[in-house]
């Protein structure tokens, strides 16, 4: 997920890795999926098939710093356009040629209301 300004500088960008976790990473005598794993899962964060999943990512659009003393906020923009894309990549890199393959991209533009009420 990227955050950028009108202007195209990106201010926020997170990723989200969808994928089983090992208990033990090979230790212990649980066993997984195979002899070659023996451990169990601690927690499947794998994508589930037919079913929605839903993620919040917090895209902070301020910057603080301190004036005399006090904490003030800056706006970075009103304006922003989010970027989110999904992809399938089972080993590697994304760079790695004919290794991932983009599965969706959603774009959205945003905007902050001005001296609402």
């Amino acid at each position: 997920m990227t955050t950028k300004t009108p202007d195209g500088k990106i201010i926020n960008q997170q990723e989200k890795i969808y994928m089983p976790l090992p208990q033990q990473f090979g230790r212990g005598d649980k066993m997984g999926r195979g002899p070659y794993e023996k451990s169990g899962l601690l927690k499947d964060t794998s994508l589930p098939p037919l079913r929605t999943v839903k993620e919040t990512f917090y895209v902070p659009l301020y910057k603080e710093s301190k004036v005399d003393g006090k904490l003030a906020r800056t706006i970075i923009s009103n304006d922003v356009t989010v970027e989110v894309e999904l992809w399938y990549l089972p080993y590697g890199k994304k760079e790695d040629e004919g290794n991932s393959q983009m599965w969706q991209k959603v774009t959205k533009k945003l905007s902050i209301a001005k001296g609402g009420k």
